[in-house]
């Protein structure tokens, strides 16, 4: 994977679970005019589907064989993180995969630790799904949608079926901190003081287990405590390094290999501190690993926002693109009307949860052109097009793209629009019409870690 290096960071990447790219200007030219050659061409080559419920079956989604080939990752964005249209074709599209062409493993832009909680849930029953998705503290994932796909990867699985639920994210090193001493607690009791001295610098400032950080966040800290706590987090992982074959031994390979990457996603966030636009790298990073432990044949499914999957410059995409190529095909989602969840937003205040309306497409932009297609829902496939013909050259762009995450301000919707170039930040665009707001479900936090 390509090394990070700096540079002058845009505001758009410092988003965390979908914020505000800042606003874009006046709308371009109102009475721009959709030529009818491109509405033929979406026409010719959008290709509908039936609707976004996970129990359709597949025969209307067969043509995703064609565009997805020999991928060995099928990325899937959202335009926003409370979209049920979205959530529900993400869930069937990852039903299709695991079910026609192999796929076994759905990666979500969830904190790695606490993800591994639902994915016992889905392999073998145990424990609560909607506390599982609590305990993600994200709202977001903590719907109708997602806790209808889980019960379905739980039904598959329990057939005598094998699909995994894996987190890669690193906002949260609460779980990841807590992993490491219990680890060491079984393995090695008396190197237990020693291991909770070395990950204290970071274990005052982090989450308990509803997602809650104390006042003061380690971001606050000062640069020279900072780097102490990296020089003692290294130490860390030097010492189980170190210890591997005594720790092996005394546990297993897997158990080792779960604890270290625990004291890595912990590490992760002590480096987010400090380089706020790291997320997405990371995210890669933890993609790659969980590629690397499932072992060469697996075939994953990822979720996350249309920017992080994407392969703008720094999102996640971005780099996984560096590393896998053509292995990775990127899917991202649009619509033109309707309406979504998203925490409500009046210039720098918040006031919790709320169904929001689209406000009107701009004109000019993406959406624009794709809403003059006949079909209500359909993918487009946007990999190899002829750039030159009137039909298609408006797909490079750049031009204005719907981008919203967690928060809307409805007094401001024009700053929810970003300038993209489509066919280069995605190989796949998947538009609906409309759609509907998630459904989001009430809190019911896991006991502890």
């Amino acid at each position: 994977m390509r090394r990070s290096f700096p540079f002058v960071w845009s505001a758009l990447v410092l988003i965390a679970c979908g914020d505000d790219p800042g606003p874009v200007g006046p709308d371009p030219d109102p009475v721009e005019h959709i030529a009818p050659e491109i509405t033929a061409w979406l026409d010719a080559n959008g290709v509908p589907f039936d609707g976004t419920s996970l129990t359709l079956p597949h025969d209307d989604l067969q043509f995703l064989k064609e565009i997805v080939g020999n991928a060995r990752v099928v990325a899937l964005g959202e335009n926003t993180h409370g979209t049920r249209d979205f959530f529900e074709m993400k869930a069937r599209i990852l039903r299709f995969l695991v079910e026609e062409m192999g796929f076994d493993a759905f990666l979500i832009e969830a904190t790695w630790p606490e993800s591994n909680r639902m994915d016992r849930y889905v392999r073998t029953g145990q424990g609560d799904p909607t506390e599982y998705l609590t305990g993600l503290y994200f709202w977001t994932w903590r719907t109708e949608s997602v806790l209808e796909m889980i019960q379905w990867m739980r039904s598959h699985n329990e057939a005598g079926g094998s699909v995994g639920f894996h987190g890669v994210d690193m906002q949260f090193p609460g779980m990841a901190l807590d992993n490491v001493t219990r680890y060491v607690a079984a393995v090695d009791p008396a190197a237990l003081p020693a291991v909770e001295a070395r990950v204290e610098c970071l274990a005052l400032y982090a989450n308990d287990h509803e997602g809650r950080f104390p006042t003061t966040r380690y971001s606050a800290t000062d640069a020279a405590y900072r780097a102490e706590c990296a020089d003692s987090l290294e130490a860390q992982r030097v010492h189980m390094e170190a210890s591997r074959a005594a720790y092996v031994a005394a546990s297993s390979e897997d158990d080792f290999t779960l604890a270290l990457q625990s004291l890595r996603v912990a590490v992760q966030y002590h480096v987010m501190a400090g380089q706020s636009y790291f997320r997405d790298e990371a995210m890669a990073e933890n993609t790659l690993w969980w590629l690397d432990r499932l072992g060469p044949d697996s075939k994953v499914v990822l979720w996350a926002h249309n920017f992080h999957v994407s392969n703008r410059f720094g999102a996640q995409g971005f780099w996984l693109r560096d590393a896998l190529g053509d292995q990775m095909v990127i899917m991202g989602f649009s619509h033109e009307s309707g309406s979504f969840t998203a925490v409500t937003q009046a210039g720098s205040t918040f006031s919790g949860l709320g169904s929001h309306s689209l406000g009107p497409v701009l004109h000019g932009s993406y959406e624009d052109h794709l809403r003059t297609a006949a079909a209500p829902r359909f993918v487009l496939d946007l990999r190899n097009r002829d750039a030159s013909s009137p039909a298609t050259s408006w797909l490079g762009g750049p031009r204005r793209f719907r981008f919203i995450g967690c928060c809307y301000d409805a007094s401001n919707p024009t700053r929810y629009w970003i300038e993209s170039a489509l066919s280069s930040e995605f190989d796949v665009m998947i538009h609906v019409r409309e759609t509907r707001p998630t459904t989001v479900l009430a809190a019911r936090y896991p006991a502890g870690f």
